[in-house]
């Protein structure tokens, strides 16, 4: 009788693995799908600022398991993402969409870098009181207002020419 249910069961486990794969249903989703969706999805687990990809609490294990049911039920990327965006907000998302007001989130940083930069030049410039027009980059050669080097200084030169030498 033991036989007898073993060998049941067996048959059973056997049609429950080939079930999904008959009936096309169990299509395992890409890895590559899978880590595209899980990672523009926050945790929202409160552990860590990470995404569902990279976070290793037990929440990030359930959506990732979600999110691998719903491509495995055919559903592409791009619907999953929405079905997340309908459910909890364009917060879940790890960057916003570059769309509409959202843009403003996207250039913001690049203008502040650029005006901040510029800020900067100026104000070098003013701190230096140099005209932009008199403002040479290199000095000209042969300028015939040139002083001499104190003879002082040339001996201190040559004495430490001297001792590095020897």
């Amino acid at each position: 009788m033991a036989s007898g249910a073993r060998r049941i069961t067996r048959i059973l486990l056997l049609a429950a693995c080939l079930a999904p794969a008959v009936t096309g249903a169990g299509v395992l989703p890409s890895s590559k799908d899978l880590e595209a969706v899980t990672g523009r999805i926050i945790c929202d687990c409160g552990c860590s600022n990470l995404t569902i990809k990279d976070c290793t609490c037990g929440k990030a294990d359930r959506v990732r398991a979600e999110v691998a049911a719903r491509l495995a039920g055919g559903q592409t990327p791009d619907q999953v993402l929405q079905a997340y965006v309908d459910d909890f907000g364009e917060q879940i998302l790890a960057a916003p969409t570059p769309e509409g007001f959202n843009l403003v989130g996207w250039l913001l940083p690049f203008g502040a870098v650029l005006l901040g930069g510029t800020l900067l030049v100026l104000i070098l410039r003013r701190w230096a009181k140099v005209p932009w027009s008199e403002a040479p980059l290199v000095p000209p050669l042969g300028a015939g207002n040139a002083t001499p080097p104190d003879p002082s200084f040339l001996r201190r030169v040559q004495e430490e020419m001297d001792r590095t030498e020897s």
